[in-house]
């Protein structure tokens, strides 16, 4: 319904995280990645793939993007959420 109302790819970003929890990561994840021209130095594009890729196992690449993420956020919340991340990762 909101990409009805406000068609954008961080709609569609969340979008993918519904998809998860319907389709499985597989489905969401092949979503995420075809948005990434648009939102590829967005910090949450990559922190949503990272879980995307961690629930797959994927945790070499899960720990990339979280690296990632992590980079492009200047937030101090978001980058002490993406540190204990990191950190459970390891």
């Amino acid at each position: 319904m909101l990409l009805r109302i406000e068609h954008s790819p961080v709609t569609e970003l969340n979008r993918t995280v519904a998809l998860r929890y319907v389709l499985g990561p597989e489905s969401a994840l092949a979503e995420v990645e075809r948005l990434a021209p648009a939102l590829g130095s967005y910090h949450l594009w990559h922190a949503v793939r990272a879980e995307l890729l961690r629930a797959q196992g994927r945790q070499m690449e899960a720990q990339c993007a979280e690296s990632r993420a992590l980079e492009l956020t200047r937030n101090p919340a978001e980058q002490s959420l993406l540190r204990r991340r990191l950190n459970r990762q390891c």
